[in-house]
């Protein structure tokens, strides 16, 4: 696998624009690629799992193909109830979880009156040296849902995993279209979680023969710029719900706590939802969150603030269309 395919991954992780590199070392390659794959997956995930909207009582969703504004194509699942109250974009990590994983939630979501529209960022369709951000896949699909009668002036709400909370902060901060955010185990930028660990965290969080230089080297100006962590002052005092497990092994519990304490610096509505153990996913089984039952609640109830203003009488039509 050629380095500037992991690089353009790496920082396609991270929602950061990239370009090709030249390198002279077969080994120094292969070195990068492990490296990366060890620190952004998980071995006890099942990448290649696919899910059906009918084994979580769904209908079957609208298979959507969008284009961003580079001309990548973007691929999302839309799973719309009869009367909408708002809209959840859920995001995929690198390789995991598949977006059909969201299935379950989309029926959690789908009770409460909300659409699903969960997508897969053009990277993991069409890779080449051409510089993107996976922000703008988030545009394509927020595109889509303003040319849709049924979403006009509906929440937005941008929900994603480790790579896919990355990618919703990063989204709210470019797109005031989007209402709120809901990012698991996520980061600002990958050059600053690097940056971070580099300076004496748990060694297990590191890249050991990674430099700086090489993250710069990936990296264009603008794109360093905008992976200060400073720049979530964008998030500009709209909701967003952090979530967390204590001891996450890619992703440090120090620094969930330091992005949390700068988001608070932009929004006074920032809730941070903290479980103990090693749960990347946060929830004990993703593939069906109705099995946690705290996780659940916080995150529906999220949700239903999000939609306060809605009337009670369009969540009884809903329940008594689902009793049917």
């Amino acid at each position: 696998m050629k380095l500037g395919y992991i690089l353009l991954l790496l920082l396609n992780l991270f929602s950061l624009s990239v370009g090709a590199q030249v390198v002279s070392s077969d080994d120094y390659m292969a070195d990068k690629e492990l490296q990366i794959i060890r620190c952004l997956q998980r071995m006890d995930v099942d990448y290649s799992a696919e899910y059906d909207a009918w084994q979580f009582g769904l209908p079957a969703p609208d298979s959507i193909k969008l284009r961003n504004q580079y001309g990548n194509e973007v691929l999302a699942y839309e799973i719309c109830p009869a009367i909408p109250i708002g809209i959840v974009i859920c995001i995929s990590g690198i390789d995991a979880p598949s977006v059909s994983a969201y299935f379950g939630h989309a029926r959690e979501f789908y009770k409460l009156g909300y659409a699903t529209i969960s997508m897969d960022v053009s990277s993991h369709i069409t890779i080449n040296d051409k510089r993107y951000e996976e922000v703008k896949d988030v545009q394509a699909v927020i595109d889509h849902i303003k040319s849709k009668m049924e979403y006009t002036n509906l929440p937005i709400i941008v929900m994603g995993v480790a790579m896919g909370g990355t990618v919703a902060i990063r989204s709210m901060i470019e797109s005031y279209d989007i209402n709120a955010v809901i990012a698991l185990s996520a980061f600002s930028s990958f050059e600053d979680y690097f940056a971070y660990n580099r300076k004496g965290a748990d060694p297990r969080y590191e890249l050991p023969n990674v430099s700086m230089k090489d993250i710069m080297d990936m990296s264009t100006a603008d794109s360093i710029t905008l992976s200060k962590l400073c720049q979530v002052k964008g998030v500009d005092h709209r909701p967003i719900l952090l979530m967390q497990s204590k001891k996450d092994r890619f992703v440090p519990y120090a620094y969930f706590s330091r992005l949390a304490r700068e988001l608070r610096k932009y929004t006074n509505d920032l809730e941070a939802f903290v479980v103990e153990g090693d749960e990347h996913y946060i929830c004990h089984d993703f593939i069906n969150p109705a099995s946690d039952k705290e996780y659940l609640e916080v995150l529906t109830g999220f949700l239903k603030r999000i939609t306060s203003n809605i009337p009670v009488s369009a969540y009884r039509k809903l329940e008594d269309a689902l009793a049917i």
